[in-house]
């Protein structure tokens, strides 16, 4: 369910929840007035709805009698927002809230707004909000945040540097300040109001220039980011995540340097567990797997009861291909967590959840060489009930590898899922072990089973429109994914399989483009994307844009279905030669793949 939907589901004891705020109030508080013949109690002058508001000093809540008025206009808005009528809805809230001066309406109203994407409206009803509770951080860190998604940022910076300044805990306003400014999309802009809100005074603390450190960095400034990050470690010498920053952006200017810091620094404070662990985790990154066994090797010698470094070495042993020795390493752990298990209570230490991450990738190395039973045997050993179902699919997976397709199945079907999203997988995991197995009919009726008794599932709508794509039912695979599209509108590989079907069967090709289109605004460096994008545009007689969204797409991901798309475009423009030479490395690498065979059957080249 939609985060919107979640907040909207709200049924009557929720409503009146929401009422919670709206007091009766005593019966002093307001006059008995006759009520009018045709509508609500009004006054005898105004001849406008009451609301009985009883003004209490500054920084308390009001008390409003809950009139029918007042009742009315709470559960019209509330009926308004099921509907799906926010702004309705949030309109009325805000409005309510300045005829009773009660600033949980205004938030209210807040919510709608923000539920229906109406950045406008839920700037006003933050503005009502915080007029009526001037005191209330959350409320004005909100108006400010939200001016900022606006784009209003004149004065920001001002307003920013008061609220700082007038702090007694200069690190939160800071990190309120740095919420707010969150919201704006161009990073250099919020670079330039925090370096303005940050006064001589707030400069004091390590965490002003901490901030303007990931501002900068977020900004694509990675010199200034640095600068500010040593501005931070002179303030404070013992500034651990000063230098976390001067490792974390260094790397990417000045690898070398960046490590030289980290490591003076941990000269210096060789407790420094996170900046450790950050430099094994760069050094592993960069290939350097034995620079980064060593400084682990190095921390568990200075803290031997630091058994997670155990499983840290396993991770970068394995991840250097080095399964043998990660294989050692975990069965060390796994032997340390299962004597903490023996030496404690049920559930009074973590070494159960530890030990189910030993043996999960156990498992992993295990199915890697090709020991497929003992994979098995090592996911048998998790008996956590989280894990219980996702480790039987897991088993399923690895008994279909060995050709046992109906066993993977009994599996799943034996399973029992824990509730929806279990269910979901286990369905998604059945299907896609019987489409590798070419049951593609078999495959269907479990998805449209699913799809039946989970409606509101995007993934399974998804998977079964891929799965009936092989069968060639485009018209159903279009029904599929433009549901798909109508459950979840930012879907970007739905518009993607739609649009390049359409383009691949040479239909409706404007539409085509207009629908991969959307996918690259939603994910603009997907290399999928891009390749159905340079497929519609040859299919338009585009053949130099072709090229150019295709070779972008083979760099990114250099497979064999955007090599074929590639190499026919530049076949077609005369490029033969490059075609040939790239369907022939291509066919090297994956000598099955139909997309690729049948493009060279077509194009008649010999390789």
């Amino acid at each position: 369910m939609k985060s919107s939907q979640k907040l909207l589901n709200i049924g009557l004891t929720a409503l009146f929840v929401a009422l919670v705020g709206i007091h009766s109030a005593p019966l002093h508080a307001a006059e008995s007035r006759p009520r009018d013949a045709t509508g609500p109690r009004m006054g005898p002058k105004t001849q406008k709805p009451e609301t009985e508001v009883i003004r209490l000093r500054s920084g308390q809540l009001p008390l409003v009698t809950l009139t029918s008025d007042v009742f009315y206009r709470v559960v019209s808005a509330e009926i308004a927002a099921q509907r799906g009528m926010l702004g309705v809805a949030g309109t009325t809230m805000v409005n309510l809230s300045r005829d009773t001066s009660d600033p949980r309406l205004a938030r209210r109203g807040l919510e709608f707004f923000l539920a229906g994407g109406n950045l406008r409206g839920a700037l006003e009803a933050s503005r009502a909000w915080s007029r009526l509770s001037p005191n209330d951080i959350e409320a004005n860190s909100t108006e400010l945040a939200l001016s900022a998604a606006n784009g209003q940022t004149e004065g920001l910076a001002e307003a920013l540097r008061v609220r700082i300044d007038a702090s007694k805990d200069k690190p939160a306003a800071i990190g309120q300040a740095l919420a707010v400014l969150s919201r704006l999309n161009d990073k250099r802009i919020a670079f330039q109001i925090l370096d303005q809100a940050l006064s001589p005074t707030a400069r004091k603390s390590p965490a002003a220039f901490l901030a303007l450190s990931d501002v900068a960095q977020a900004g694509g400034d990675t010199p200034r980011a640095l600068a500010e990050a040593r501005n931070a470690l002179r303030v404070d010498p013992n500034s651990e995540e000063a230098a976390q920053r001067l490792l974390e952006y260094g790397m990417v200017a000045d690898p070398g340097r960046a490590q030289a810091d980290a490591r003076a620094y941990i000269a210096r404070h060789p407790d420094a567990r996170k900046l450790r662990l950050m430099l094994a985790g760069q050094l592993a990154d960069t290939g350097d797997y034995d620079g980064a066994l060593t400084e682990l090797q190095a921390m568990s010698k200075q803290s031997p009861e630091d058994f997670d470094l155990l499983s840290l070495q396993a991770q970068v042993a394995y991840k250097a291909g080095r399964a043998d020795q990660a294989r050692s390493l975990l069965e060390q752990y796994l032997s340390v967590q299962n004597q903490r298990e023996q030496a404690t209570v049920p559930g009074a230490s973590d070494a159960g959840a530890a030990a189910a991450d030993a043996h999960a990738m156990l498992a992993k190395i295990a199915e890697d060489q090709g020991r497929y039973d003992d994979a098995v045997a090592q996911l048998d050993q998790i008996d956590d009930p989280s894990l219980r179902y996702s480790s039987t699919v897991r088993q399923a997976g690895i008994r279909a590898k060995q050709g046992r397709v109906a066993e993977a199945v009994r599996l799943i079907d034996t399973a029992e899922p824990l509730d929806d999203d279990e269910r979901v997988i286990g369905v998604l995991a059945k299907a896609q072990i019987l489409r590798d197995a070419d049951q593609l009919d078999a495959a269907v009726k479990v998805l449209s089973d699913a799809d039946r008794a989970i409606p509101d599932s995007v993934e399974i709508k998804y998977e079964l429109a891929m799965t009936v794509e092989r069968q060639g039912k485009f018209d159903q695979l279009e029904k599929l994914l433009r549901e798909v599209i109508a459950l979840d509108p930012d879907h970007a590989h739905a518009y993607n399989a739609l649009g390049y079907t359409l383009a691949d069967n040479n239909k409706r090709l404007p539409e085509a483009q207009s629908l991969i289109g959307r996918a690259m605004e939603l994910k603009p460096g997907d290399p999928f994307i891009m390749d159905s994008m340079g497929w519609v545009k040859y299919r338009l007689g585009d053949n130099a844009a072709a090229i150019d969204f295709l070779r972008k797409a083979y760099v990114l991901r250099p497979e064999a279905d955007i090599a074929a798309h590639l190499a026919e475009v530049l076949w077609v423009d005369g490029k033969r030669d490059e075609a040939q030479k790239l369907l022939q490395g291509a066919y090297e690498k994956d000598s099955t793949n139909k997309t690729l065979n049948d493009t060279i059957q077509r194009l008649g080249v010999k390789l």
